[in-house]
């Protein structure tokens, strides 16, 4: 091959590098612009992935919970209420289980006014987000919990 010849396949594999650079980087504006649009304040959104991966997401959220604090998470799971027997406080969890359904984690969270209507009925699916938060006992300084503050529950999982 000539001299002349690699120069102008060098030119064209460039361009062509280029080309599909430019590409990928329109999609991801694109893909990032209608994400926005449609969930702009979401900075987590667990409601599409799979059980295994949200149940994974979660995990990591009780270990370490200090790196989401006042990050939005938006989750799929199952609308459960506790309440304790000694002060009659009510709490409400979105439960989630991973891929097999033998193993829960619940995420406490506090609704924001005007979305208790929005609730299933008890142990029925659901989704939800709110801020992630990391809040201390008043009893125990020491001991600490996460709730996912100002919760929006999405009509028909959307």
């Amino acid at each position: 091959m000539t001299n002349n010849k690699k120069t102008k396949l060098i030119i064209i594999i460039i361009t062509l590098l280029a080309f599909v650079s430019i590409c990928i980087g329109v999609t991801l504006h694109i893909v990032a612009h209608n994400k926005a649009k449609t969930d702009g304040h979401v900075d987590i959104d667990l409601s599409t992935m799979s059980a295994t991966a949200i149940y994974s997401e979660v995990s990591n959220m009780m270990t370490d919970p200090k790196k989401y604090v006042g990050k939005t998470i938006k989750v799929k799971g199952y609308y459960t209420v506790s309440i304790d027997p000694g002060t009659g406080e009510r709490y409400t969890y979105c439960l989630i289980p991973d891929a097999t359904e033998c193993c829960q984690q619940g995420l406490l969270f506090k609704l924001k006014k005007g979305e208790a209507s929005k609730l299933p009925a008890e142990d029925k699916k659901f989704v939800i987000s709110g801020k992630f938060t990391l809040k201390t006992l008043p009893e125990d300084k020491n001991a600490t919990y996460v709730e996912l503050e100002n919760a929006k529950v999405y009509k028909d999982g959307k």
